[in-house]
């Protein structure tokens, strides 16, 4: 009997720290992912799970926000070393950008200070908190916020072994940590020299954890706080198997995995359909792929991913243009042309902030949300015209099979109401843009990114003021949902859709579930079984 399986990911792996800027890609998020263990996760609705087998993060006051971490005892590396508050003291370092004072140019580049740790994730000026405070008789450390902050339960701090970082830099724990509870703030208006000790375990987390091009990985390189250990690599897969020692709540029922890489996505397929793959997040298939995998006895889990396809319009476009290209569209028959081949449940989009694949949320936010009906309404569209004659120009990208027949619908059901939509000219102005927009599973990050697109409203900028400082669940969907309403009412664009995913497994294979995640793994390997 099989105990162990192999998964297939696109792209070349590079780094085993994913939260670097260079080592973000698909493919280490995926080794992330089964490496590396949070304070929390996301589940196949892309919702947080806190991971309470390694501790507890716990909302001790809303105003101010304080909030504490607490570690479980007896948590390990994987090299045997404490799991400790230092740790997530280095977390905090690392995320916070407490101590940078840099200046940035125009294309973000550096022209003055220091920017210590080259995140992935720019710092959110909404989540700006003093110095944190240790406990070390009640093993806790407590973050208190400047001002109250919707994601404080996305906060996890637990990054790269601070005992590594101290080593590899050439400075010990206890220097590093005394950097970090001593430094002052960083100020951009009056930078100074860098911190000596900051400095070198910053170049350390920046590129210490990279792989050579070319090059196969050092297992000994990866201290992991997760389930799994890397036990051989090669160019092209890394072997993970079980790790004496860890007491979490993951631990998996398989004894080994093999995670191999793929130069593109149609070798990943055809190692799936070919059964030499048992578990492959497969992206957007079309009907002959998802054909091809199914004819081959591999089961294939479709659903809603996070991408989804919009309509904004852009600012000057007159309002009735906007209502009638509104009451135009026939969005039910556009979802289903585009995609009843490979997901014939799906509907049109109803948020600007979020798709189905946030599932509960999704459904919560879209209940009196103010969202149009999804059917066309000709009449009222020429009635909103009054029977003048109108032109929408759209940019949108040609190349893109989706968009290209969706904007083929524009131009149809925009015809039946009186309105020429057409192509806008590389010289010309749009009315509007048809794009993919990568929402959040963060209503907060989604409100704040959508509200730099297109038409804003007061109404949807006061909601915002006060989700972005709501730190109830309640109250944060609370806010999206009054965002939704002013968008819709100023009629600032149309969802249409959202890209659909594929998660495609043996027959062998069990318990691996959906993940909305278009670039993720499956969630709960730990449940994954093979026979």
């Amino acid at each position: 009997m099989r105990t162990s399986l192999t998964l297939g990911v696109v792209g070349s792996f590079t780094s085993f720290n994913a939260a670097t800027a260079k080592g973000d890609t698909a493919a280490n998020r995926a080794v992330a992912s089964l490496l590396d263990e949070r304070m929390g996760s996301l589940d196949g609705d892309l919702q947080v799970v806190p991971n309470d087998g390694l501790g507890r993060i716990t909302r001790v006051d809303g105003n101010p926000l304080r909030v504490s971490y607490e570690l479980n005892a007896g948590r390990i590396w994987s090299d045997g070393s404490p799991v400790t508050l230092d740790d997530l003291m280095f977390g905090w370092a690392v995320s916070s950008h407490f101590f940078d004072d840099a200046t940035y140019d125009a294309n973000g580049q550096v022209v003055s200070g220091t920017r210590y740790f080259d995140t992935a994730m720019a710092p959110d000026p909404a989540a700006r908190t003093q110095r944190p405070v240790l406990d070390r008789t009640k093993d806790t450390l407590t973050l208190t916020y400047d001002q109250p902050f919707a994601d404080w339960n996305r906060q996890w701090l637990l990054d790269q072994p601070v005992h590594v970082i101290a080593e590899r830099a050439g400075v010990t724990v206890q220097e590093l940590m005394t950097a970090i509870q001593t430094v002052p703030e960083g100020d951009p208006t009056a930078p100074v020299a860098p911190n000596p000790v900051l400095a070198k375990a910053a170049a350390v987390w920046n590129t210490g954890f990279d792989v050579a091009a070319g090059s196969a990985p050092d297992p000994a390189a990866a201290v992991v706080s997760g389930p799994w250990k890397v036990a051989e690599a090669t160019v092209d897969s890394l072997t993970l198997v079980r790790r004496d020692g860890y007491q979490g709540q993951h631990n998996p029922g398989l004894t080994g995995l093999t995670v191999r890489f793929f130069a593109d996505r149609a070798s990943q397929l055809a190692a799936v359909a070919a059964g030499e793959v048992d578990v492959a997040d497969v992206g957007a298939v079309d009907a002959d792929e998802l054909k091809t995998l199914t004819d081959a006895g591999v089961k294939v889990q479709t659903g809603p991913t996070t991408q989804t396809l919009q309509l904004r319009f852009t600012r000057g476009t007159p309002v009735p243009l906007r209502q009638a290209v509104t009451r135009s569209l026939d969005r039910d028959a556009i979802v289903s042309a585009a995609l009843e081949d490979v997901r014939p449940d799906a509907k049109p989009l109803q948020s600007f902030l979020t798709s189905p694949a946030t599932g509960k949320l999704y459904t919560d936010l879209t209940s009196g949300n103010g969202a149009p009906s999804t059917g066309a309404d000709v009449d009222g569209a020429r009635s909103a015209l009054q029977g003048a004659p109108a032109v929408l120009r759209v940019a949108h990208d040609p190349s893109d099979v989706i968009s290209s027949e969706v904007f083929a619908r524009l131009v149809a059901n925009g015809a039946e109401a009186g309105i020429a939509v057409r192509a806008a000219e590389t010289n010309e102005t749009p009315d509007a843009t048809l794009a993919w927009v990568g929402e959040d599973e963060s209503l907060y990050r989604s409100a704040r990114d959508r509200l730099t697109e297109g038409i804003d409203t007061a109404d949807a900028t006061k909601a915002f003021a006060t989700l972005k400082k709501s730190t109830d669940p309640v109250d944060v969907l609370a806010q999206a949902k009054e965002i939704d309403k002013a968008l819709f009412a100023s009629y600032a664009g149309v969802p249409l859709l959202e890209r659909t995913g594929a998660i495609a497994t043996s027959s062998a294979v069990g318990g691996v579930t959906y993940t909305s995640d278009p670039d993720g793994i499956p969630p709960a390997f730990w449940n994954w079984t093979v026979s």
